[in-house]
């Protein structure tokens, strides 16, 4: 591989990482005490958890009730958003493209890409990327092509990778630190891209060749004037991709990604477009109950352990005398029978410390919308979305905003990057001639096809709006029982087209605008025509009745001109 690149901008990629890892800086301590008491066996760094197994994170919690809260949203997300077991997205063709073909295509194009999916290591990857998210406020996925398999999936722990943003506050550049060894660094870039110095280690084998080495992987969008017009080179995509080693900035390897190829999402991000960068999870507003919680619990365990072993307070001429042991038995001289031995100090109330600790627990618990997961798991499998939305409106509404930024940060750019995967991987067979975007020259396009959402939580969400069409409905019927021309208020067509889209009706089920009513004309001409047959039948039975009115009568002649109109 081509490492098509000068000093000046090796040393302009290390002053940016510098300066984007002293800006984390800021970020580090929070996320550490946020491992402390929400995510234990996820330390911030290179690593992502510590290095040596142990258990000494978790003995200093009392409580675990944000570890358990930031693990149901988790999976949550997982279960409700992205499933595995169930189709949770579809390609769709842009409405003003009408053409079977192109339909089956995509159809054809989203059961790959969800097999794809579903034999890959995505939906462990993108689990951890749930935890980073929910806890850290920051999560980190990245996808390529795999060796073994179409896709490989990569969950960057929080702390061991830099963002910048562009100037829409998208995140366009990240930078990761890895360790590699040099024997892993030889497999991954080949022996002769590597630093003279990993080269010798290599030579030298034994604890040299498996130290460990520190490496940074650049990800940003490459300027215009560093790509030659019109290739098509690894080291000309719009993506750039920079492997160097930190210590020599020697680098080993440049090429480049046709998309994003990395994708960071923000739980929330208070202050868009102000350089905040990293997110805000319900980590930072559970802290403090978290933290308060603990202490309570500590407490109460020193409380019940005095009620269970009560401290006594007994005069000194009784020191080594006292069996406290069950059925044993304490001899006392008489004179002292008025200064017994007592319990003492044990009259805090438990009562209180629960109820406080109860709605620690809970705050903690709503922060992480503990309830709408639960609601969701204990709904019934035929509820249908609307059943779920008036249920759980509140509690959507709420969700609704870290909802859309995974759809605009996650979902829809890992989709445009798994179809072009797919394309450029022959996954999905020959594509379509109306697919196909020209461009002149001989050269074309496919672009990215619209993206249709299926999960549990986009049904709801997307439900919403139809919960007041079906209140207005509601309350229309029973108007109309004293003013029917309260209905002419309602466009049910575009009401019925609503509700359709929210509710993710499958393809094929709903008719188009044209075919509805090409069939509503030939109702109303089938219409019109009966009308006219009864009509027609109508008058000639009663010119039977009245067979006795001459024909050549002014009577008759009416009559006769309406039978002829009739038929």
């Amino acid at each position: 591989m081509q490492t098509r690149i000068s000093e000046a901008q090796a040393k302009d990629l290390m002053d940016r990482y510098g300066a984007l890892k002293a800006y984390r800086a800021h970020w580090v301590s929070l996320w550490e005490d946020i491992g402390k008491y929400v995510s234990p066996r996820r330390a911030p760094g290179i690593n992502g958890t510590i290095t040596t197994p142990s258990t000494e994170n978790e003995s200093r919690l009392f409580d675990i009730t944000a570890g358990q809260s930031v693990m149901t949203l988790s999976n949550g997300c997982l279960a409700w958003m992205s499933p595995q077991e169930s189709p949770w997205f579809s390609f769709a063709a842009d409405e003003l493209l009408k053409d079977n073909e192109a339909d089956r295509f995509l159809s054809r194009c989203t059961v790959s890409t969800r097999e794809s999916l579903a034999r890959s290591n995505f939906y462990t990857a993108v689990h951890e990327f749930y935890l980073d998210r929910s806890g850290f406020g920051t999560g980190c996925l990245y996808v390529e092509p795999g060796r073994k398999k179409r896709i490989n999936a990569q969950c960057w722990p929080i702390g061991s990778y830099v963002i910048d943003e562009d100037d829409e506050g998208e995140v366009d550049t990240v930078i990761r630190e890895m360790i590699l060894t040099p024997r892993t660094a030889a497999q991954k870039f080949g022996k002769d891209n590597l630093s003279p110095t990993m080269q010798k280690c290599l030579e030298d084998g034994g604890s040299d060749a498996v130290k460990p080495v520190k490496f940074l992987h650049f990800i940003y969008p490459r300027e215009e004037q560093d790509r030659n017009p019109g290739s098509l080179a690894p080291e000309d995509m719009e993506i750039a991709c920079v492997y160097m080693e930190e210590g020599t900035q020697f680098v080993v390897r440049v090429s480049g990604y046709d998309e994003m190829p990395v994708f960071v999402s923000r739980y929330l991000e208070w202050g868009s477009n102000m350089g905040t960068r990293y997110g805000w999870s319900p980590s930072f507003a559970a802290l403090p109950e978290a933290r308060q919680v603990n202490f309570l619990q500590k407490m109460m365990d020193a409380l019940a352990e005095k009620a269970a072993f009560p401290p006594i307070l007994a005069p000194d001429e009784l020191e080594g005398e006292i069996d406290p042991n069950a059925a044993g038995v304490t001899y006392f001289s008489q004179d002292i029978a008025a200064r017994l031995p007592k319990e003492w100090m044990t009259a805090g109330r438990y009562d209180v410390g629960k109820d406080r600790i109860l709605e620690r627990q809970n705050a903690i618990k709503a922060a992480f919308h503990v309830d709408l997961f639960q609601m969701f798991s204990q709904l019934e499998k035929q509820m249908t979305a609307r059943e779920v939305s008036e249920r759980a409106s509140e509690k959507l509404i709420q969700f609704s905003p870290t909802f859309a930024r995974l759809t605009t940060e996650l979902f829809n750019p890992l989709l445009e990057r798994l179809f072009g995967m797919g394309l450029r991987g022959g996954w999905f067979g020959e594509v379509p001639e109306a697919l196909i975007i020209d461009v002149g020259e001989g050269r074309g396009f496919v672009a990215p096809p619209n993206v249709l959402y299926s999960s549990r939580i986009a049904l709801a969400l997307r439900s919403l709006p139809v919960l007041a069409l079906h209140r207005m409905l509601e309350l229309t019927s029973g108007l109309a029982q004293f003013a029917p021309e309260v209905v002419d208020n309602f466009d049910t067509d575009a009401a019925w087209q609503m509700a359709a889209l929210n509710e993710a009706l499958p393809d094929g089920v709903a008719r188009s605008k044209i075919d509805r009513d090409s069939i509503r004309k030939a109702r109303a001409e089938a219409q019109a025509q009966a009308a006219q047959q009864q009509q027609a039948a109508a008058m000639a039975d009663g010119a039977a009745k009245l067979g006795g009115i001459p024909s050549d009568s002014p009577v008759g002649k009416a009559i006769g001109t309406q039978l002829q109109q009739a038929a």
